[in-house]
């Protein structure tokens, strides 16, 4: 067996130093990491120092080692040790190697490496695409804490996959051998600390205007409904409080200097874009009936595959959603429909959905008529979410708009369906699907508004936006405007007449054109001092009737013509 050191040397731009082999052997004319071979006494550090200076000129200073392998060419076996490592001094001079050149670390696939190395060019290219975040001063000072009272502390959960995937987590959740009490004894008279979920292990520490949850490594014993633990006992090992979790990429821990605890290949599955559960899937989904719906919402946001014992574990578990309450499942759903994938997601899993939203179950097998092709009526409605903004309310009405149609259709002598009334017939069963959910109501009304009405073609002119703002108002209006563009768009129409009223209702809006009563030149106070209302409901009906009037284009917004207007009202 031949040992080898090699380097992986990155400069201040991330960029990684790579060398072209001359001509001759299996190798020849291919890229590789400097280094060399290691010769009698020399530890890998030494070789890996001293080949830099002989071939490059460089002298380097050495990290920890990144990997080592064992690699069978041919006619050798070799063992390599591969360092991180910087330069430190020196002018680089290639004294061995054809080239050498500084490359982004995604760069290195496009280059021809000896065969050794492919799979750690696959790793860097991997771990060097993306910047981690760095962790927070104040958690990495609270891990730092802890560890100095002798207990184990890291960051846990979604903050690192989402570290890992080169976003900025919101929150950083901590875990820790020590016990809540010790936790508290720690932070004591330096930090504020909140019992809030002390029967589970939970405290919450407040530091400035930060909080973070810190939790004891615990086991968890039988779920009680399907929804939470009887009990919880805590443990002193790190990996078996990463064994409780639901998915392998949520089971993976931090340290403040970056390095990943990931006993389960959550990092793996993370580049491979797949969601699978820690351990047996069946009893994952047993424990807790919400991670059904966390599979699907992580399926959509992240835009992943489910891996396939994972899918059949969820689909023969979906019955037990029944045990959720509204209030959660309604903000998975939300953030599911809101989620990049949300059109292949939805359409994928109706059988799955149709346990949150039993309403839907007609719409999975209904067929109807789209350009003389039957069209699945659930398909068409996932699909069209793929042309819809990432608003919640304009996500939910597009997923719920014709879920009336198998109520309502009615078959012609030429054999084609008219569904009229579908729309209102829809706005009722999502009404009842989001009031289950107990979606909050502003939300929910909004929701059936934009499915009323989501079937008409609105006229262009003045008069039509200005009645559309007055009835719906400017939010709602926009809103609509998302969702007959997503139709369009699904249907593949250019939209002419759609394009001429958004440009007419941005108009209105920034022109200050009047739709509402507070627009209006004059206020009841104006009508009261003329002597042409007395306060009550008559005056709001004289200002309800001028604003249509304003509104039809009747008569100008102005103080002179709407009193002269409310005298004809007396009249």
């Amino acid at each position: 067996m031949i040992h080898v050191a090699a380097v992986i040397l990155t400069d201040e731009a991330g960029k990684i130093l790579i060398c072209k082999r001359g001509e001759g052997g299996s190798c020849a004319f291919l890229w590789e990491f400097p280094g060399g071979k290691l010769e009698e006494g020399e530890s890998p550090e030494q070789a890996a120092v001293r080949e830099c200076r002989e071939e490059l000129g460089l002298d380097i200073t050495l990290g920890p080692a990144y990997a080592s392998l064992d690699y069978s060419y041919p006619d050798k076996d070799i063992h390599f040790t591969f360092f991180n490592g910087r330069v430190t001094g020196g002018e680089m001079e290639v004294r061995v190697h054809e080239e050498a050149r500084w490359v982004a670390p995604a760069e290195m696939k496009d280059y021809n490496f000896c065969p050794a190395d492919v799979a750690l060019v696959e790793r860097l290219a991997w771990e060097r695409q993306i910047e981690l975040p760095v962790m927070p001063p104040m958690a990495a000072k609270l891990i730092g804490a802890l560890n100095e009272q002798g207990f184990e502390a890291w960051a846990v959960g979604g903050c690192v996959r989402d570290s890992l995937l080169g976003k900025d987590p919101k929150d950083w959740d901590l875990c820790t051998s020590a016990r809540p009490d010790q936790v508290k004894e720690c932070f004591a008279g330096t930090y504020k600390v909140l019992e809030t979920g002390i029967r589970h292990g939970t405290v919450t520490v407040l530091a400035g205007n930060e909080t973070y949850e810190i939790t004891t490594y615990r086991a968890e014993g039988d779920y009680e409904d399907h929804r939470r633990p009887e009990e919880v006992t805590f443990v002193s090992s790190l990996e078996e409080d990463l064994a409780r979790r639901d998915f392998t990429i949520n089971a993976m821990a931090m340290g403040p200097d970056g390095t990943v605890i990931d006993p389960f290949g959550g990092q793996g599955d993370l580049k491979s874009g797949v969601l699978r559960c820690v351990g047996d899937p069946a009893q994952r989904f047993g424990e807790d009936a919400l991670r059904i719906l966390r599979l699907l919402r992580f399926a959509s946001v992240l835009d992943f595959a489910v891996e396939p014992e994972t899918m059949a574990a969820a689909n023969s578990k979906k019955q037990m959603l029944r045990w959720v309450s509204g209030e959660r499942m309604a903000r998975e759903m939300t953030r599911l429909l809101c989620g990049k994938a949300a059109h292949r997601v939805a359409a994928e899993n109706g059988d799955i959905l149709a346990y949150v939203m039993p309403e839907i179950e007609p719409a999975l097998t209904f067929t109807q008529k789209r350009g003389g092709e039957e069209q699945n009526l659930w398909q068409h409605a996932a699909d069209t979410l793929a042309y819809a903004p990432d608003i919640p309310e304009v996500r939910w009405a597009m997923l719920l708009r014709d879920i009336g149609k198998p109520w309502c259709r009615e078959t012609l002598k030429e054999g084609d369906s008219t569904f009229e009334g579908h729309a209102e017939v829809s706005a009722q069963l999502a009404d009842c699907i989001l009031r289950r959910l107990k979606v909050d109501r502003n939300s929910r009304e909004t929701v059936c508004q934009l499915i009323r009405f989501h079937g008409i073609r609105p006229a262009t002119g003045e008069v039509s936006v200005r009645r559309w703002l007055q009835l719906l108002g400017p939010r709602q209006v926009n809103s609509l405007v998302h969702i007959w563009w997503a139709d369009v768009s699904s249907h593949h129409a250019k939209g002419e007449n759609l394009k001429a009223f958004e440009k007419t209702l941005s108009d209105t809006i920034k022109n200050a054109g009047c739709y509402a009563t507070d627009q209006l030149a004059i206020t009841g106070g104006n009508l009261l001092t003329a002597g042409l209302a007395k306060p009550g409901p008559s005056m709001s009906n004289m200002l309800d009737w001028l604003l249509h009037e304003v509104v039809e284009g009747r008569v100008e917004n102005t103080r002179e013509a709407l009193l002269a207007k409310a005298r004809e009202w007396q009249e």
